[in-house]
């Protein structure tokens, strides 16, 4: 019976956050999509940015921060999670549609009190700009974001994920934090690690061009 009660205050207490409304949104207009929903708030998927957000909290970081996050999905929580930081604003590069409307849903829940702007393919943005942090956590999705370097100002923070896992629509795997920095050309270091997971390695390197 207590067990039952403690189920309960859970459930009420989860249905006050924006992950609730969210979800019953999903349910009700795009049901194809609750599976990948659940899996970005898995024990996988969590750890992956918490580990990400505790290795950037050694970073000398500006004020009024303008960040890039690439290959995004639904954006959170990975925005909840860097939403300490003091941020402008942030430009969200997502190439499938419907991830891009479930992070507009996302948006109004949080309101947070910096700008975040959605585009799609991040490598077709071939304007000249200045960024303070580039974020991919996505790195096995896609080309290499070396491949965009020409259009940045200065020298950003790069913060990138990958891993070793062959499968599924994996076109740029890795097999050592080493081989994720020398593919994208980081050429200053602050960070390199390795998290075994239940089924593949996943790697992190942060630094600069």
């Amino acid at each position: 019976m207590q067990y039952i009660k403690l189920i309960k205050s859970f459930e009420s207490q989860y249905k006050k956050t924006p992950y609730y409304y969210v979800k019953r949104w999903i349910d009700k207009n795009h049901p194809h999509l609750i599976e990948s929903y659940n899996d970005t708030l898995s024990d996988g998927q969590y750890e992956s940015k918490q580990w990400m957000i505790e290795a950037m909290s050694t970073l000398r970081l500006n004020e009024q921060l303008h960040i890039e996050i690439i290959g995004g999905w639904f954006g959170f929580p990975m925005i909840e999670m860097l939403s300490h930081l003091p941020i402008k604003q942030i430009d969200f590069y997502e190439i499938d549609e419907d991830c891009k409307k479930v992070l507009a849903q996302y948006i109004n829940q949080f309101n947070y009190d910096f700008r975040i702007v959605q585009f799609g393919d991040y490598f077709e943005r071939k304007e000249l700009r200045r960024r303070d942090i580039i974020i991919n956590t996505s790195c096995e999705h896609m080309n290499d974001i070396s491949n965009m370097k020409q259009y940045y100002k200065g020298k950003p923070h790069i913060v990138l994920q990958s891993n070793n896992f062959y499968e599924h629509d994996h076109v740029n795997c890795v097999d050592s934090e080493v081989e994720l920095r020398n593919k994208n050309q980081i050429n200053v270091t602050s960070y390199m690690g390795k998290k075994s997971m239940e089924k593949y390695d996943r790697f992190m390197v942060i630094g600069t061009w």
